[in-house]
């Protein structure tokens, strides 16, 4: 079995992601098209596209306003559950979301954490 890791970016594009976007969608074209070339010879390919991952990715902290992100783990999990099935099962994609929207947090959140609390009057 071959597990590509994408991103949720490689079928739902966002702003300011072009590059990054267009590599998970190769990904996506890529792994659906060795899917069609190995199949008859047994092996199984699939990608496990996760959304929003509390890592620290793109220099962002990983534990920022994380709460309702996926974990490490979680993406483990799925690819695990892959790995696992019987043999003529193909999940052939998987996409995985946090099941909690995001946290909707003011622009100067980050500020206001670095200088505490704000004054009592």
């Amino acid at each position: 079995i071959i597990v590509n890791i994408g991103s949720l970016a490689g079928r739902h594009p966002f702003k300011g992601g072009a590059a990054y976007n267009a590599s998970k969608f190769g990904l996506v074209g890529l792994t659906e098209a060795m899917m069609l070339d190995l199949r008859d010879a047994g092996v199984r390919v699939t990608t496990v596209m996760p959304g929003s991952v509390a890592t620290g990715f793109a220099g962002r902290s990983a534990e920022d306003g994380t709460e309702w992100k996926l974990s490490p783990e979680d993406v483990a999990e799925a690819v695990l559950g892959v790995v696992l099935q019987r043999s003529q099962a193909l999940a052939s994609r998987i996409e995985l979301r946090p099941s909690r929207p995001p946290v909707k947090r003011p622009p100067d959140w980050r500020l206001r954490k670095k200088a505490g609390p704000a004054p009592r009057t």
